[in-house]
């Protein structure tokens, strides 16, 4: 379930490439002594593909499922009309699937059931092999949140197939993953949705580099973790850089080689654990003279966004970089510019205005587009984060309601943090604390862990 905690819930073990297969997952205790007790039933599950410990995972609850396709149901509990929105959400995940095999090969896996938890579970999703287990804050009422699922149907072959070795070398499986659902978005949504994607996650790696400028060690791709409690150093690096990075590569040699290099990739070293140095090892191999071209130790080994990295570019994406640039000009978008907008539009629009807006320019952009009442929680949190940093109290208690009712982490660090860092947030401060001892006992222990932590170093 991340880097460390499957080792809290059983202490299993794996072989030398740190994958676990059927022998190594045998329980050495009786578990019919403890779980067959008369009257009861014995359930058997088998799974024939070997998989690395972390993505060994299970849920019990009383679900129910909807069928969205030949090799995919949706899981929740039947509560709150949460089941069948997330079947309409998730309905296109069967062509999802058939783009992503021709992307990248049959897909090994048999089924990919989607099983939504409660609010308090704390990532977007868990890419667990068969059942990819996701927040109900992906379900949009618009089809978007599928992007998540491109994220995890995409960890099939990077990431489940090709696992990183040890956490020092996360970005195989994470920056391999967001290419591979960039591809995927681009194909299913088309190049405009592809570019909102990258521009995003170009924003927040940028972010990233200005939250670890007194400790850069943690902007590399491949980083020396030893003493280091993985959840504190997590971020948007290994995804965004290690995207860039693919990307780099991809731009040098063209599309059509890349395929080919990521098929034989994935083909080489399916269902094994690598590291970075096997892995540049291979790409210097296959793609000879590379490191003429492309300066692979800056990349993996450097910190910072090196040079050679790209921001996106396309006309929609040009579009709403150029209505936030205005917006600092104090004007405002019409109606006819944004009317096509959905989440995405929405939330690059809103991470890119000035955190030193006035007051008054957030309560009248809410009046207009009524962003503080989104059902997109990424639009909803990206626009209390400008009316946090901008001092407008007036959406203190929309914050409050948000912590109170999401657990995702994504959401509680920027929230929480922008709450507390600063000169003169005594009354936020108050606030943080306040919120936190209420909502604390509906958060995940790992939440529950992040968010003391930020309150620890700045209240």
């Amino acid at each position: 379930m991340s880097a460390r905690h499957c080792g809290h819930r059983d202490p299993v073990g794996s072989d030398l490439d740190g994958v676990l297969t059927k022998e190594a997952a045998e329980f050495g205790f009786d578990l019919k002594s403890l779980w067959c007790e008369e009257g009861r039933v014995v359930e058997e599950f088998v799974m024939e593909q070997p998989i690395p410990p972390y993505l060994f995972a299970f849920a019990v609850g009383e679900l129910g499922f909807r069928e969205v396709g030949p090799r995919t149901r949706v899981y929740s509990e039947a509560v709150d009309g949460v089941l069948d929105a997330a079947a309409r959400e998730f309905a296109g995940t069967e062509e999802m699937m058939r783009q992503a095999e021709g992307l990248f090969g049959e897909y090994d896996w048999e089924r990919f059931d989607l099983l939504v938890l409660p609010p308090s579970f704390p990532y977007g999703g868990m890419e667990n092999p068969r059942m990819v287990f996701l927040t109900p804050t992906v379900i949009k009422g618009d089809a978007s949140g599928a992007q998540v699922v491109a994220h995890e149907l995409a960890h099939s072959w990077t990431g489940n197939l090709i696992t990183n070795k040890n956490n020092e070398h996360f970005w195989l499986n994470e920056g391999f993953t967001t290419y591979a659902e960039r591809r995927i978005v681009e194909v299913v949504q088309g190049e405009d949705i592809a570019a909102l994607n990258v521009g995003i996650g170009w924003r927040g790696l940028n972010e990233e580099m200005e939250r670890f400028k007194d400790n850069m060690e943690f902007t590399k791709l491949k980083n020396n973790q030893e003493g280091v409690d993985p959840d504190d150093m997590y971020s948007q690096v290994p995804y965004e850089k290690g995207f860039q990075f693919l990307w780099r590569i991809e731009r040098q040699i063209g599309r059509p080689a890349f395929d080919e290099f990521l098929k034989k990739y994935i083909a080489t070293f399916k269902f094994k654990s690598i590291d970075t140095e096997t892995f540049l090892d291979f790409l210097k191999a296959n793609i000879p003279g590379i490191e003429k071209e492309i300066d692979l130790q800056q990349w993996t080994e450097g910190t910072g966004i090196p040079p050679d990295a790209q921001e996106p570019v396309s006309n929609l994406y040009t579009k709403i970089m150029s209505l936030a640039n205005d917006f600092k000009l104090g004007r405002m978008p019409r109606e006819d510019e944004v009317c096509d907008w959905k989440g995405q539009e929405w939330e690059l629009y809103l991470e890119n205005l000035s955190k030193a807006v006035e007051a008054s320019q957030v309560i009248a952009l809410d009046a207009r587009y009524r962003l503080s009442e989104s059902k997109d929680y990424e639009v909803k949190v990206a626009f209390l984060q400008l009316a946090i940093s901008s001092r407008c109290r007036d959406y203190y208690g929309e914050v409050e309601k948000t912590l109170k009712e999401v657990g995702r982490m994504k959401y509680l660090r920027p929230l929480y943090s922008g709450l507390v860092q600063g000169a003169g947030k005594d009354e936020e401060k108050i606030l943080a604390k306040r919120v936190f001892a209420e909502a604390r006992e509906c958060y995940h222990p790992i939440a529950q862990g992040v968010v003391e932590a930020i309150l620890a170093k700045h209240v």
